[in-house]
């Protein structure tokens, strides 16, 4: 996601179904921050430590991510 900026408004997707809409703080080469939120800058998972979520092969879940034009995602039940 080269293209994101800081100040860029995202749609975050909690449970892959409802929509939140959050500003661009910062921005590093692997991560997107949004406030107190942060995000994975490849696929747009979300990554918290404390959940234990975030992209593989560190983690296996998320609980939320931002949408991320060419990627396709699978939520499951």
């Amino acid at each position: 996601m080269a293209e994101i900026e800081v100040g860029q408004e995202v749609t975050r997707l909690l449970a892959g179904t409802i929509p939140m809409q959050l500003k661009v703080t910062q921005l590093t080469d692997d991560r997107i921050y949004c406030g107190d939120y942060t995000f994975d800058r490849a696929t747009g998972a979300e990554i918290d430590e404390e959940l234990g979520w975030g992209p593989p092969p560190e983690y296996e879940i998320t609980g939320s991510f931002i949408q991320m034009p060419g990627i396709k995602y699978e939520v499951k039940e």
